[in-house]
């Protein structure tokens, strides 16, 4: 295989190369899956043709629209000759291909009546259904149902042979780039063979004799004769398919023609989809939130504290909020130690979706087993593997939640199929053909920008737009200082119980070097900070030698910052002093109301624990403010 081959393999989009007479050099899988010149069926069936007495089975979206260009009178092969219908008509039918005294069933809408059509029927004692839906149009024979969903679908046919009664052939995605549209094979023309793995030959054929498109044509002979530079992201309609199309001429010698042409698609059709999906859900929370605003408010600080939430700022507590309420897929951003795993863990617990919670460390996988892991194997897949094959991740939690942590991580080559599980909801082991349905949340995280990640080529684009449709973002403790006195709180009430000693106070001196400390390490390194002092500590006091802090030194504290500490610290000192009275506060201070309260919400979270009547001053910090002025 030569360079540019892989080049084309290795990319996400679809890309194929023509030479300057319009022949296919090259032509990448995306390209052959996207247009159905590459074959992954579950119904197999050989090359053939129709044959007198089989029976022909249509559902059609729009009469002689990306269905082989069938025309009414080509209808007749099966034995229909409705003189009403016309062009663009929706029509459900069954008949029998070339004999005149089998009389046909269907039905037919006008093109402008977009009512849903349906026809069940029995033929040769065969249970037949034939459906038109908003989206999909689908084919039942006994059990087995053929379907082709689009974001604008297009017709199906199905033909069961007539002496057997086994189906012979049926429509897959990309049958326009085959020729076996309705209209080519009821006038004589043949179909090719499906089965797994197949992929058609279009090396050495002109690009016509599979792509249609008149717009696109038009724009690809004045790129081949010269007469028009690249052309960016221009929207055609090829084989049927939205697509957004780049045309990049190969130079030729001395500035003349080009050489020839690469062009490469995006598929917008999915982005439409994941934009339809994403506007819905927004849409619908937004309503929601509308209409239960003031009765939320109370659940949502009661739910932040029940799940953990509580420490996070307000804007991104009430996102987590609403987010864990929808059962959809979350990215979860931010540094190392800021909570991450943390927060897809209480969002699991506070979702409706029940059933397992999968969690898979995608950085410590190795490449080489990645594949096999995440999705499975059956067995004698490869050397080493177990007889009876094993689930991946994702069978392992159907029904319920998977967390992929450090999601950044996954290898190149295998998010394509990662994508392809999240879009479609099925995974295909390794070594095996069949398709596993599965319903699995996706919950992600990584402390990586994805962003950068993508321009560098390492992460693809399309995966990152269907992860980051839903995302929260976690701060670093050094953007909210004001959060670093309420974690403190809350961890010195944690971690004695943790480990079954009584509780401990911080000195004043210790508070302080906490305080002033830019933690590198998040919520992460406080915690183990915390932790290491706690068992240091011989004694119910926690003294500054007992804060063992690394990494880069403290950044000096400016005249306003050392000011605006040590007037928090008096009024903590001053309402312990007074058992939490803030009447007997702003007069040992000698504050008026205004100024008090002014000075109590500037602090919100040092201060939270005197904002509510009653509330005393019992906490994990009781003590520790004697010696702190």
């Amino acid at each position: 295989m030569d360079l540019l081959q892989c080049l084309m393999d290795s990319s996400s989009h679809a890309i194929f190369t023509l030479d300057r007479d319009g022949i296919i050099t090259h032509i990448n899988q995306q390209a052959k899956v996207r247009f159905g010149l590459y074959h992954n069926s579950q119904h197999p069936h050989p090359a053939g043709r129709l044959e007198p007495g089989d029976l022909v089975l249509i559902a059609d979206t729009a009469i002689g629209a990306d269905d082989g260009a069938l025309r009414p009178e080509d209808l007749a092969r099966i034995g229909i000759r409705e003189p009403r219908l016309r062009v663009n008509d929706r029509l459900v039918a069954a008949g029998v291909f070339d004999m005149p005294s089998r009389r046909p069933v269907y039905k037919f809408l006008p093109d402008q009546d977009a009512d849903s059509l349906c026809l069940e029927t029995v033929c040769e004692g065969i249970p037949i259904r034939l459906s038109i839906e908003r989206r999909s149009v689908t084919v039942t024979v006994r059990d087995t149902v053929y379907t082709i969903g689009y974001f604008r679908c297009i017709g199906q046919m199905v033909v069961l042979d007539g002496a057997t009664g086994r189906v012979k052939f049926w429509q897959e995605k990309g049958y326009s780039a085959r020729r076996e549209g309705i209209g080519h094979l009821l006038r004589g023309g043949s179909y090719s063979e499906k089965r797994a793995g197949l992929s058609l030959q279009v090396e050495g054929y002109h690009f016509r004799d599979f792509f249609e498109g008149a717009q696109f044509e038009r724009d690809l002979a004045r790129v081949l004769n010269g007469q028009a530079p690249r052309l960016e992201d221009r929207e055609y309609e090829i084989n049927g398919f939205e697509l957004v199309a780049t045309l990049l001429p190969v130079p030729g010698a001395e500035g003349g023609r080009p050489d020839g042409v690469i062009v490469k698609f995006r598929n917008i059709e999915d982005i439409h989809v994941t934009i339809l999906e994403r506007n819905n859900a927004i849409k619908m929370a937004e309503r929601t939130y509308r209409e239960t605003a003031r009765k939320d408010a109370p659940q949502e600080a009661s739910f932040a504290e029940r799940f953990g939430f509580d420490t996070l700022p307000a804007s991104v507590r009430h996102r987590v909020y609403k987010l864990s309420q929808l059962d959809c897929g979350i990215l979860i951003t931010g540094e190392n130690g800021t909570g991450k795993s943390f927060l897809a863990q209480a969002i699991r617990q506070a979702q409706p979706r029940r059933g397992p919670f999968v969690t898979v460390d995608c950085a410590t996988i190795s490449p080489t087993l990645f594949e096999s892991e995440m999705f499975g194997y059956v067995g004698g897949a490869f050397t080493g593997a177990n007889p009876q094959g094993k689930a991946g991740f994702f069978e392992a939690a159907d029904g319920g939640t998977i967390f992929l942590d450090e999601i950044g991580e996954i290898p190149l080559q295998i998010q394509a199929k990662l994508l392809s599980v999240i879009q479609n909801k099925v995974v295909c082991r390794v070594g095996s053909t069949r398709s596993v349905p599965v319903d699995v949340r996706i919950l992600a995280a990584t402390n990586r920008d994805l962003r950068a990640e993508v321009a560098a080529g390492r992460f693809r684009q399309d995966l990152y737009y269907r992860l980051s449709a839903f995302s929260v973002e976690l701060p670093p403790l050094r953007s909210c200082p004001e959060d670093v006195c309420f974690l403190i709180d809350r961890l010195m009430e944690k971690i004695p119980q943790k480990y079954g000693v009584q509780p401990r106070s911080l000195s004043g001196e210790a508070f302080g070097k906490l305080l002033a400390y830019n933690w590198p390490g998040n919520i992460r390194e406080l915690e183990n900070v915390l932790e290491n002092a706690v068992a240091l500590s011989e004694s119910e006091l926690i003294y500054a030698e007992h804060i063992h802090l690394e990494g880069t030194a403290p950044a000096p504290l400016t005249l306003k910052e050392r000011l605006k500490r040590e007037e928090r610290q008096i009024l903590r000192q001053t309402l312990a002093q007074c058992g939490g009275s803030r009447v007997k506060a702003m007069e040992l201070l000698g504050l008026s109301k205004t100024v008090f309260y002014g000075k109590l919400k500037e602090y919100p979270n040092s201060l939270s624990r005197f904002f509510h009547p009653g509330s005393g001053y019992a906490g994990s910090c009781a003590p520790c403010f004697a010696d702190s002025v």
